[in-house]
């Protein structure tokens, strides 16, 4: 049976979980198909185009919960549901926020047409409308590579991260302790939470009114 892009995509993304980016090859994804790894370069000329394949594939996947705005839904709590939806897509892969960071879309539709054309559409002048979703964008992208850097398996934190804490909980003021803590804090979707209302208070002072 033939081959296609989207079949390999998926077998990719299927062994990011056991290998993680670092260690995707290929050659392994080829031994995960049953085929020679030269089957594969008749789709793709190198680990790019793979990466911008099943960037694209992870997005296709997730399209039940990235939904189209609501009926008379604002712009504000339409692009904090989606912030909320594309962290939810990055986690479900190892190291899949590193995977989606600076590569190609190869669908036509880019992923953030929708947004862009509700916050026009909302009197947002088209320049400041890029701009903020861009600033979105890259947050949660952002947040979310840190997130997995601490956490390469969800719930299991890499223990570098509780020795530093408990080095500066020895050597430290309470104050700073509870600085740094909050960074490393188990509740990391309560934290991913409130970082987006600080992201989105400055979307709203730099938007203004729309109206």
């Amino acid at each position: 049976m033939a081959l296609s892009r989207q079949d390999i995509a998926r077998a990719g993304l299927r062994l990011l979980n056991d290998v993680g980016l670092n260690g995707l090859t290929l050659r392994l994804i080829a031994d995960e198909l049953g085929v020679k790894a030269p089957a594969l370069y008749w789709h793709f000329k190198n680990k790019e185009q793979l990466l911008d394949e099943m960037a694209t594939q992870m997005y296709r996947d997730a399209q039940p919960g990235l939904a189209d705005p609501g009926e008379g839904q604002d712009w504000e709590s339409y692009l904090k549901g989606q912030a909320f939806a594309m962290r939810r897509m990055l986690l479900r892969y190892r190291d899949g926020a590193k995977v989606f960071s600076g590569t190609f879309f190869t669908d036509e539709k880019p992923p953030n047409e929708t947004a862009l054309l509700l916050l026009i559409k909302s009197g947002v002048e088209p320049r400041r409308a890029g701009r903020a979703l861009f600033t979105l964008y890259t947050f949660v992208i952002g947040f979310t590579i840190e997130e997995q850097a601490v956490y390469p398996v969800p719930g299991d934190r890499d223990k570098r991260y509780d020795e530093v804490l408990e080095r500066h909980r020895a050597q430290a003021d309470q104050d700073y302790y509870a600085a740094i803590s909050g960074m490393f804090t188990d509740d990391i979707d309560h934290q991913f939470a409130e970082s987006l209302d600080i992201v989105l208070t400055g979307l709203r002072a730099y938007l203004g009114d729309p109206r």
